[in-house]
């Protein structure tokens, strides 16, 4: 139980694949810590994209403050090029972390035969 508990924490904590590494699942983690490094980067691109375009286009002569940021970052969460990016690292997250514990209650993965 107590296995379960820190491979869950690991992969919900600290990043997703870390619990699978834990529970000595390397094929598993390593995709799941890729996974989750690929679902980030396209995260920050399309941010960052969204973020400099709806700055030009609707805000450009003022100057950059606190006001001018929160309507942008509304403008980037209403739209699907950053929350579709958004909500699948979240569910890789949440699967990462329920995998570990639901693989470390069940005791070490399968391991391939030795001939």
């Amino acid at each position: 139980m107590r296995q379960a508990i820190i491979a869950f924490l690991l992969s919900a904590f600290v990043f997703p694949g870390m619990g699978q590494l834990y529970n000595q699942d390397r094929r598993k983690g390593i995709i799941l810590v890729l996974l989750t490094n690929f679902c980030f980067g396209v995260l920050l691109l399309a941010g960052l994209a969204l973020f400099s375009r709806g700055y030009y286009e609707y805000f450009y002569p003022k100057p950059l403050t606190w006001d001018v940021v929160r309507e942008l970052f509304r403008y980037l969460l209403g739209s699907p090029f950053f929350f579709l990016p958004l909500s699948l690292l979240l569910g890789l997250w949440i699967f990462a972390a329920l995998d570990a514990a639901r693989r470390a209650r069940r005791g070490a993965p399968a391991t391939p035969t030795e001939e």
